[in-house]
């Protein structure tokens, strides 16, 4: 059960995240507009989704302990443990999402809008 709705969570935050950039269209076409490069706004996006995975795995690192770490005390009178491997795991796979579900939008808004005609 835990794979299917950890499944439906990364879906959902994927569709977040493309909606987010399909949103800023106008923000990345004016960036464009006052002389920055296609690799300097996609080096932004990409900065971007970084400050967002990192935030996304510290605050729920944070919520899973805090939820957790009373009920595991209580039951076998030690603190939580995660795998480094498992929490590697996990961590890579979000970052490779958000990268993933913002860049490959940017780079499609951007090459639409290279391709208009002025």
């Amino acid at each position: 059960m835990a794979p299917v709705l950890a499944g439906f969570a990364a879906v959902a935050a994927a569709n977040t995240l493309v909606m987010t950039v399909a949103e800023r269209r106008r923000e990345l076409a004016a960036l464009r507009l006052v002389g920055a490069t296609r690799r300097q706004v996609l080096r932004m996006v990409h900065w971007e989704s970084a400050l967002v995975a990192v935030s996304a795995l510290g605050l729920g690192t944070a919520i899973a302990l805090v939820t957790l770490f009373p009920m595991i005390d209580g039951l076998f009178q030690a603190p939580p443990y995660i795998p480094p491997g498992l929490y590697a795991a996990m961590a890579a796979g979000v970052a490779g999402l958000t990268l993933a579900a913002t860049t490959i939008p940017a780079r499609l808004l951007l090459a639409r809008q290279e391709r208009r005609p002025s």
